[in-house]
C-alpha cells in the first residue's frame, strides 16, 4: 500500500524563529513588543464545503446499506470495456473501519453477458477477492492509513460519511455544474436529485499516484454517493453505480453470510495472503 510522509510544516505551519544574542552581549535596546496575532480566517462556506458536510453528517445516521452495484472499467489503450454487476452490503460500527461485501455475479464484455462470480469482502482488516471461476483467493491485510478501502482514494471507493476535512486535505474540490455525461451514470439523474463534486488529488498525496481526478455524484435526499468515476494518468476509467439503495436494512441470514464472507480452503483453491508491512521501528 502507500507510505505517506507528512512534515511538521504541513501539519502545524511554520513558526518564526529569532536568534538569541551572543553570550555576554548586552542588549542595546529594549526587546520588541510581540507582533499581533494574525486574524483567524473562517473557513469558506462554499457550496462544495456544504456538500461535503452533508455527506459527512451521514456517518452516524447510516449504519448499514444494501444496494445493487455495477462497475464499469474502460481501458482506451486496449479498446476494452468490462462491466460487472451484483449486490453490495455495507456496515459500520462506530469509528472502526467499515465492513463491506461486493458480490459480482454477471460480467458484460462487449455484447456478451456471462455468469462470472466474484466476491470481494472486507472485514475491517483483510480485503479478500474471491474468484469462483478461477478458484483463486487473494487477500490483502490493510493497516495504517490504508485500512479503509472505501475512502475516495481507496481500492473500492464507497465514501459514506467520509469527513469533510479529510477530503479537503487530500483533494482540491469543485462543484460539477452538470450531471454525469457518461451513459453508464447518466441514468442516476432520471430517478434522483443528484449533485456532483470533482476532486483533484493534491500533489504528494497517495491519490495523486493513482488518479488524475475523481468525480462523485451524491443523492441530495440522503447524501449517499450513488455514482463515482475515477480517471488515471493513462485515461483508464472506472465507474461505480449504486441503485435500489436501502439504508439501515435488517439483513437476512443469506445477506449476513455474504457480508461476512467465507474464505475457501479446499485443495483445489489457490490462496494468496499478503500481510501489510508494519512501519519501521523507531531508532534508539
Amino acid at each position: 500500500m502507500y507510505t505517506v510522509a507528512f512534515t511538521l510544516c504541513m501539519m502545524f505551519g511554520v513558526a518564526a524563529c529569532h536568534s538569541a544574542p551572543d553570550a555576554g552581549q548586552e542588549a542595546t535596546s529594549p526587546p520588541s513588543a510581540p507582533a499581533p496575532a494574525a486574524p483567524v480566517t473562517p473557513p469558506v462556506d462554499s457550496e462544495a464545503d456544504r456538500m461535503l458536510q452533508h455527506a459527512e453528517d451521514q456517518r452516524d445516521v447510516v449504519q448499514r446499506v444494501h444496494a445493487s452495484v455495477s462497475v464499469e472499467r474502460i481501458e482506451p489503450l486496449f479498446n476494452k470495456r468490462d462491466v460487472r454487476s451484483g449486490s453490495m452490503y455495507y456496515q459500520r460500527n462506530g469509528d472502526a473501519p467499515p465492513q463491506f461485501a461486493i458480490l459480482l455475479e454477471k460480467r458484460l464484455i462487449g455484447r456478451r453477458l456471462e455468469s462470472r462470480r466474484k466476491h470481494i469482502v472486507y472485514d475491517g482488516r483483510w480485503l479478500s477477492e474471491i474468484d469462483h471461476e478461477k478458484k483463486q483467493c487473494i487477500r490483502w491485510e490493510l493497516c495504517g492509513e490504508a485500512n479503509d478501502p472505501t475512502r475516495l482514494d481507496g481500492r473500492f471507493p464507497l465514501p459514506i460519511g467520509q469527513p469533510r476535512d479529510e477530503v479537503k486535505q487530500r483533494f482540491e474540490v469543485e462543484v460539477l455544474p452538470e450531471g454525469p455525461a457518461a451513459p453508464f451514470l447518466a441514468s442516476l439523474a432520471k430517478d434522483h436529485s443528484i449533485k456532483g463534486l470533482r476532486l483533484t488529488p493534491r500533489a504528494g498525496t497517495p491519490a495523486a499516484e493513482d488518479f488524475t481526478r475523481i468525480d462523485v455524484w451524491y443523492d441530495t435526499g440522503n447524501w449517499l454517493p450513488l455514482g463515482i468515476e475515477t480517471t488515471d494518468d493513462k485515461d483508464n476509467v472506472r465507474r461505480v453505480r449504486l441503485t435500489d439503495v436501502v439504508i439501515n436494512p435488517e439483513l437476512n441470514e443469506t445477506q449476513r453470510d455474504t457480508l461476512q464472507g467465507t474464505i475457501p480452503s479446499g485443495d483445489d483453491w489457490m490462496l494468496d495472503e499478503r500481510p501489510c508491512t508494519p512501519p519501521d521501528e523507531p531508532g534508539p
